[in-house]
């Protein structure tokens, strides 16, 4: 399984990679939204996570503008600090296939790798 973490935060990518790397995933990771949709031009992921807090394009408009690609076919998981009542849903409402909060919990983190194995 290919996962892809987009952070813009160094750190909050090392905390994911080191979760993900216990669970038997290969990682690749991006700090930007542009570098996400660089990536995706050359490799195939399973699982996307996507930080949805990111300066330049956040992680709302790199989804649609990964929706937009006709061969995108990967999950895309919202990874954020947005936690408040309802952030869930809004985010799945926009299409996003699951929702993490940060910090990551690391059963969550299970339940959505297991879908898609």
């Amino acid at each position: 399984m290919r996962v892809l973490v987009v952070d813009d935060s160094k750190i909050n990518i090392k905390v994911a990679q080191k979760m993900l790397e216990h669970e038997d995933v290969e990682v690749d990771t991006a700090l930007s939204g542009s570098e996400c949709l660089e990536k995706i031009r050359n490799n195939n992921y399973d699982i996307i996570f996507m930080d949805i807090m990111m300066p330049e394009m956040d992680g709302v408009e790199t989804f649609r503008r990964l929706k937009e690609i006709p061969e995108f076919k990967s999950g895309v998981v919202a990874l954020t600090a947005d936690a408040k009542t309802g952030a869930r849903e809004k985010y799945l409402d926009l299409g996003f296939d699951g929702y993490i909060a940060k910090p990551i919990n690391l059963e969550e983190l299970r339940l959505i790798l297991n879908k898609y194995k």
